[in-house]
């Protein structure tokens, strides 16, 4: 079942532009399970992530990945607070639906 996690990274865009480039990630080369990444800076000009997964697993397991490579570049500090929740639905323009609790994926 597909999961949305909101994550409040703590990292300055320079910052998450490091790990994201570290790990070789980008539009045309998602982490497996990843569906949707949202990078949004706050009002305190920091990273909040939104993301929509295949799974909670896959999800964590990337976190693990991004968690090394922030330790490996020294953007440390505390871990960052990451929230879960179960998807009801999603829609985005010009995209097929994503399977989640409510929506029915069509051929």
């Amino acid at each position: 079942m597909a999961v949305c996690r909101i994550i409040e990274t703590g990292a300055t865009p320079e910052q998450y532009e490091q790990v994201r480039s570290k790990l070789g990630v980008d539009e045309s080369n998602p982490p497996p399970g990843g569906q949707i990444h949202i990078a949004a800076k706050g009002e305190d000009g920091t990273i909040r992530v939104i993301e929509v997964w295949e799974s909670r697993e896959q999800a964590e397991d990337w976190g693990e990945k991004v968690r090394a490579v922030r330790q490996e570049l020294g953007i440390g500090g505390a871990m960052p607070t990451i929230t879960y929740f179960e998807v009801q639905r999603v829609m985005t323009a010009g995209s097929r639906p994503i399977e989640a609790v409510g929506t029915q994926t069509t051929g």
